[in-house]
């Protein structure tokens, strides 16, 4: 729980001060989308490796390496803005995500059942969600010391928090190292990344990367297009994010609840609607800009849990840095375009990468949709869990 809201904290620090910083040294909101670009390009070979390390019993390990990249991110291109470093900065916070995910996915599934998985993720977003509502607001209100000296002090305390967590996650989780853990298996998961699971995975593999491109022309250019665009000051950014995260966090339990009754297939249904929806009000003057808030924070809150809850389903425990490995590297590589898409869009149109990506987020429905669940019998995450079969959800 304290881990959620450390992770929360940082990555809510990055979201407000990093873009900010950019372009209080000289870019624009399409230089931006050009960082993140090249930024996420070497985070595809990076992350069938961590899915190997999470599956053969160093998931303890790979959640520490989330909290020291997070903290590097924000650290480094404070001390050496050169144009490499600011570029390191997003690979740094992608690589921290997807290590995040498989290693948090993990430790959660040897503890809580399948029965209450939306629950749980739904639970465990709450501190999460709470230190990303308090931080934008209270960050955004300090900008005046400077959005350099902010995310070094941030980073360095994001650093110390994680190695003392570490250490306890060390005393309080055991998880044994597999014993067919050497290279050569490395290899093979390269090799059988987009193979082990069939074809039976196509339509998750589709879903998720029109849904990662939707998201990504824009996502990580809000800040800098609300600020160059549309000239919001940084409390009014800053605001904006509290908001968002604040509807995620009254939004995350009852996105489990709901996710627990009607299965996660149509949850990411509804999250998908919600998305489009969200990205249209963003196109409303203040102070109306702020109902996408609510709403984009609420579909964020059901992208959560269903789609954590639909995995760890799918295919149990066992396998889950591997299926995290394949449908994180097809987002990675679906997204990595997407932020200069997104950029050059904004030169033609502000309206024009949120209309791309509307259209986009409404496709993904579609194989979604053809994704059904299906357990054998009730042998949990134990073992290989149920697998999925194409048809209708």
């Amino acid at each position: 729980m304290f881990y959620n809201a450390t992770r929360g904290f940082g990555v809510a620090s990055f979201m407000l001060l990093y873009p900010l910083y950019l372009l209080s040294i000289g870019y624009t909101t399409s230089d931006i989308g050009l960082f993140a670009t090249l930024g996420a390009i070497p985070v595809v070979l990076l992350i069938p490796l961590f899915g190997y390390l999470v599956d053969n019993g160093f998931s303890r390990e790979v959640l520490f390496s989330s909290g020291v990249f997070l903290s590097l991110a924000l650290i480094l291109p404070t001390l050496f803005p050169t144009y490499p470093v600011l570029i390191l900065s997003y690979t740094l916070l992608n690589t921290s995500m997807y290590t995040w995910m498989p290693s948090r996915t993990k430790i959660i599934a040897y503890l809580v059942p399948a029965t209450m998985l939306g629950r749980v993720y739904a639970l465990f977003i709450i501190p999460f969600n709470s230190a990303r509502t308090a931080t934008p607001l209270v960050l955004s209100r300090l900008t005046y010391i400077g959005y350099d000296k902010l995310m070094l002090t941030i980073g360095t305390l994001l650093l110390v928090t994680s190695t003392l967590l570490y250490m306890l996650l060390r005393v309080k989780v055991e998880e044994p190292v597999s014993k067919s853990f050497h290279v050569s298996g490395l290899a093979e998961n390269y090799r059988n990344l987009f193979t082990f699971f069939g074809k039976s995975a196509l339509p998750l593999v589709l879903f998720v990367s029109l849904d990662s491109f939707a998201w990504r022309l824009w996502f990580p250019l809000l800040n800098a297009y609300f600020k160059q665009y549309r000239g919001f000051g940084d409390t009014q950014i800053g605001d904006y994010m509290t908001l968002q995260s604040l509807a995620m966090l009254i939004a995350s339990y009852t996105a489990g609840s709901i996710t627990d009754k009607l299965r996660p297939v149509r949850s990411l249904a509804i999250y998908e609607v919600l998305g489009v929806l969200g990205v249209a009000a963003l196109q409303l003057n203040p102070p109306y800009t702020f109902i996408a808030a609510i709403i984009l924070g609420f579909s964020i809150a059901f992208w959560v849990t269903a789609y954590n809850s639909l995995l760890t389903i799918l295919y149990g425990y066992g396998v889950i840095g591997r299926l995290r490995a394949l449908t994180d590297t097809t987002r990675s590589i679906a997204s990595i375009p997407a932020p200069q898409i997104g950029g050059y869009l904004l030169l033609l149109s502000p309206v024009l990468p949120f209309a791309v990506s509307a259209t986009a987020m409404l496709l993904a429905i579609v194989p979604i949709a053809m994704v059904r669940e299906e357990r054998s019998g009730e042998e949990g995450l134990g073992g290989r869990g149920s697998g999925y079969v194409v048809g209708t959800a």
